[in-house]
């Protein structure tokens, strides 16, 4: 074969490169299309993205004599392009596991405060409850943590929740892809002073997750986020949580265990400071001084005696003087003989009727009698005694009336207290059984249920079962905005309402994008931290006949503070 060979073949100009270049058809012989691989390997993206380059290289060296009908500033600009989709690319894939598209929009968490020492029972405000055992968690060298610790619980129940979370529904399974079709999901994360702890060996938390799902062909996974994949636990149990025709509460529910939530406990103690502190308060009111006793006149028929002694000499019995002693019908061995005696010794001492009667006792010689006496008044002193007693009295009574009136303001404060305390526990009862009662009305189906299911680790577990991707119809689809410029987005997600799942495309274009065409379907992706749609009614008009299709989605202008905003934007 005879061949001409050019040694000195003038040099190519960048423009006739650039005027003679192919590079549509490089880029379909090497971009990636389908669903996004869920095992990322940054290292084999570099390798496609230094092979396509190379490409590059050798069709604008070969292509000379090929005529372009493209312009040459088209053609640099498609160049510069594709290489800034090839990074672009790359950084996608190097994210996280966990990858919220939305900066500030998430599901967010709510915080517990558990004594790891004790444990508890948490219920959370969809009517799912944990049970948390006793001495549950250990720190990062394995000792026994005690005193307080803050668990975080967050729940995923739909397309919504998965997609602002950035949690993967994709699973794979011997070189398989599958999208999860879920009954809930959960995460559960727990810290001391900032730092995650991990759970005790042999220890684990009992979840009675609320679901709107009632099958049972749904399995139990844990999110394995350095691999990148879900590990199958084994299977949940389903029970029944209330019937669809009643409004009572389940027997099993943490909600019938409402004094066991931290928050009814506080409210307990804060009763019992209460208490304490009323009697407290009490018993630091000056007390009043003993009743006076009322004098007593003398009564015709009885004997009576004064005592006379020198005061001087014994001064304890002065105190008697003005008054008379009657004798007490109980003294059978006293005769008025003993009037006629002047006695040696006399002692009076109180007896067994506290200031009413006495014991008096008398000696002569060897002789010795006690008798009971009774202080009487006659005359002049019964005026004066009763005139002295009125005094007390009413001291005695001034002082009595203002200890009684404090002691029911102390009173009516605790039990305003103890009310209010009272009150907001049954308002915790009351906003729990409203919580699960319009959880359980909102849901679809007549069968609601309880999903329950034991972890012995932290992070994020699903009741899903896997499911192929819908079929029905395809397409090739370039994902267009309302300008009809190319989106520079990554993952592209088919909202299909038949099903509770989120199924995930990548690349732009999708070179097949399938979906049922008798569903209600719409379509996300994100360029930016900006949220696109294309609406269910603008769906099948768009997207039916197969082909290549440019899809122009509408930009979502408004800024979502909550979940609950852009479900309610999107009609959930």
């Amino acid at each position: 074969m005879n061949r001409k060979v050019n040694l000195n073949r003038p040099k190519i100009s960048s423009e006739e490169i650039l005027k003679r270049k192919n590079f549509d058809s490089v880029l379909k012989q090497s971009a990636f299309s389908g669903t996004k691989p869920f095992f990322k390997k940054p290292w084999f993206l570099s390798g496609v993205v230094a092979l396509t380059v190379a490409l590059v290289a050798t069709v604008l060296l070969t292509t000379k004599n090929t005529k372009s009908d493209q312009p040459l500033v088209n053609s640099a600009a498609k160049v510069a392009d594709s290489i800034a989709l090839q990074a672009f690319y790359k950084s996608e894939e190097a994210k996280p596991c966990i990858s919220p598209p939305i900066k500030g929009l998430n599901v967010r968490y709510t915080s517990y405060k558990v004594i790891a020492e004790k444990g508890a029972v948490l219920a959370f405000k969809t009517g799912s409850a944990l049970n948390i055992p006793k001495n549950a968690f250990i720190d990062a060298d394995g000792n026994v943590i005690k005193g307080a610790v803050e668990l975080r619980y967050r729940e995923f129940h739909d397309a919504a929740d998965f997609f602002v979370s950035g949690i993967p529904m994709t699973y794979d399974s011997a070189g398989v892809t599958y999208q999860f079709e879920s009954a809930g999901m959960v995460e559960v994360l727990v810290y001391q002073n900032g730092k995650q702890v991990k759970m005790a060996a042999n220890k684990e938390i009992e979840i009675e997750m609320a679901s709107a799902v009632d099958g049972t062909e749904y399995n139990f996974y844990k999110l394995d986020t350095l691999r990148n994949n879900w590990t199958c636990l084994g299977k949940d149990k389903v029970k029944p949580a209330l019937a669809a025709s009643k409004k009572t509460l389940p027997e099993n529910s943490a909600l019938k265990k409402v004094e066991e939530m931290p928050e009814y406990k506080k409210l307990e103690m804060k009763k019992t400071e209460a208490e304490m502190q009323k009697q407290t308060e009490i018993a630091m009111l000056p007390k009043p001084a003993a009743a006076p006793m009322k004098p007593t006149q003398v009564k015709k028929g009885k004997y009576t005696f004064n005592i006379e002694v020198d005061a001087k000499e014994f001064p304890e019995l002065a105190v008697y003087k003005g008054f008379l002693f009657e004798v007490g019908d109980e003294n059978k061995n006293f005769n008025k003989s003993m009037y006629d005696l002047t006695w040696d010794e006399a002692s009076v001492k109180e007896g067994t009727k506290a200031g009413l009667n006495y014991n008096l006792t008398l000696i002569k010689g060897l002789k010795k009698y006690n008798i009971v006496v009774y202080p009487v008044f006659e005359g002049k002193n019964y005026e004066t005694a009763m005139n002295n007693y009125q005094e007390k009295f009413n001291k005695y009574n001034a002082t009595l009336e203002k200890r009684i009136a404090e002691e029911k303001r102390i009173e009516a404060v605790y039990q305003s207290k103890v009310a209010a305390y009272k009150a907001q526990q049954a308002a915790l009862v009351k906003l729990n059984e409203e919580r699960l009662a319009n959880l359980f009305n909102q849901m679809e189906t007549s069968e609601k249920v309880m999903r329950v299911f034991a972890i012995s680790s932290f992070g994020v577990f699903n009741c899903d079962n896997p499911s192929s991707y819908p079929t029905g119809s395809s397409c090739t689809a370039t994902i267009k905005n309302d300008l009809n410029k190319k989106l520079m987005c990554y993952d592209v997600y088919l909202v299909d309402k038949e099903k509770n799942a989120l199924f995930t495309f990548t690349k732009n274009p999708v070179t097949r994008l399938s979906f049922n065409p008798n569903s209600k379907n719409m379509l996300w992706t994100v360029e930016n931290g900006v949220l696109y749609w294309l609406k269910p009614e603008q769906f099948n008009a768009m997207m039916l006949g197969g082909g290549a299709k440019d899809v122009v989605l509408n930009k979502v202008n408004q800024k979502f503070e909550t979940v609950e905003e852009m479900k309610a934007y999107f009609n959930f």
